[in-house]
């Protein structure tokens, strides 16, 4: 059986005022709820990119790696049903497969 190539999930981010609004033990909570979640789904995150002093549009840009589609599938219906995510964070996301690019752009041998 071929195993599964790990899925790359590409997020932009903004908190929204709604966020704010809730309280600093409120905010903790989500927060830890949040990471609990991605921990045990096994992400692995690749790069946070802070542009909060950059980019209007994004305060956060991340790239996380996920053992499978399916705990993709469980990390939305996670952030859905339970963070009500949209409620608080402006975002969107890409999923995609990892490729190597060290061969872009090199002559080839013929």
């Amino acid at each position: 059986m071929k195993k599964e190539a790990p899925i790359v999930r590409l997020f932009f981010a903004k908190m929204k005022p709604a966020f704010f609004q809730l309280s600093e033990e409120e905010q903790r909570q989500f927060m830890a709820k949040d990471r609990a979640n991605l921990d045990a789904l096994g992400m692995k995150a690749i790069s946070m990119i802070d542009c909060t002093q950059s980019d209007d549009e994004w305060e956060y840009i991340g790239v996380e790696s996920w053992p499978s589609m399916e705990a993709v599938r469980e990390r939305e219906k996670f952030e859905n049903e339970e963070l009500q995510i949209s409620r608080y964070v402006k975002y969107k996301v890409h999923l995609g497969v990892e490729q190597s690019f060290e061969e872009y752009g090199q002559p080839q041998c013929t």
